[in-house]
């Protein structure tokens, strides 16, 4: 089955478990850079401002962002200004059931997830001994808090906690994703998940909560919001790659989804924060 689990963010919030394996308080001058891989780790900027780089587009990080990376994955941290860091390494004590995102980034991390935030300056700038079960119970508490709040906030890809079982289904859902510009009707799907069509149609939308022309839709209108922060590409040039006869039809489709036109979407994402 494809489904978001009822209960799916419960799960996965209830599955993690950390072991504290470090901490560490970097103190940068402008220009130093910090170079981390090997263990998933969690920081916390103090004071001054920092670029992280090497987990897809560069991102800056000022007093009171939060980074976790639960993934073992090289990366660097470059500061922009004299900074300092909080940082704590972890290791994972269970597998996930649910694969954990690349990276989880919260701006303003004390007052979003106040309660994570002085947990985590405790363990990495205070606590006398964190070592033992005291430091992995902390740790995991605020891996636990940091994911829910980057999930209700709305940070999280729209189908982190999509769960794919049954292989026709999912060869479907692959197809869309590969190709969604390719004009794709419910017989065309259904062919490729080697099932009847009405089987199908019904499968897909008891799976999803989506017919398989919304599924669609969304999975189109989601790609263009990424091919529309690129700075030369126009709003036709989008709808041909998506598969719309006219800028016309793609732009009621982008406004009925998200309530804004493509161009007034691009506009408000350019704006400085």
């Amino acid at each position: 089955m494809v489904a978001v689990v009822d209960g799916g963010l419960e799960e996965v919030l209830a599955a993690q478990r950390w072991r504290y394996a470090g901490r560490e308080v970097c103190r940068l001058a402008a220009g130093d850079w910090v170079h981390l891989s090997g263990a998933p780790n969690a920081l916390v900027v103090a004071e001054g401002l920092v670029r992280v780089e090497g987990l897809g587009a560069a991102e800056d990080l000022a007093h009171g962002d939060f980074l976790f990376v639960p993934q073992q994955v090289r990366f660097a941290v470059r500061a922009l200004s004299e900074a300092t860091m909080w940082r704590i390494q972890l290791a994972p004590l269970s597998a996930a059931a649910t694969p954990l995102p690349e990276r989880v980034l919260l701006t303003e991390f004390e007052r979003h997830a106040p309660l994570a935030a002085t947990m985590f300056r405790h363990l990495a700038a205070e606590c006398s001994d964190p070592e033992g079960v005291q430091g992995d119970r902390v740790a995991t508490l605020i891996a636990s808090m940091a994911l829910e709040s980057w999930f209700t906030r709305g940070c999280a890809p729209k189908r982190w906690l999509l769960r794919v079982n049954e292989p026709d289904l999912a060869r479907a859902v692959a197809a869309m994703h590969a190709d969604p510009g390719r004009e794709w009707t419910v017989e065309a799907l259904a062919k490729v998940a080697l099932a009847s069509r009405s089987g199908f149609a019904a499968r897909f939308q008891a799976a999803t909560g989506l017919t398989p022309g919304r599924y669609l839709t969304s999975l189109r209108v989601e790609r263009a919001q990424r091919f529309l922060a690129e700075p030369d590409v126009s709003v036709g040039n989008v709808a041909r790659r998506l598969g719309y006869r006219s800028e016309t039809a793609f732009g009621r489709a982008f406004r009925r989804h998200t309530g804004v036109t493509p161009s007034e979407w691009r506009r408000n994402a350019r704006m400085p924060s």
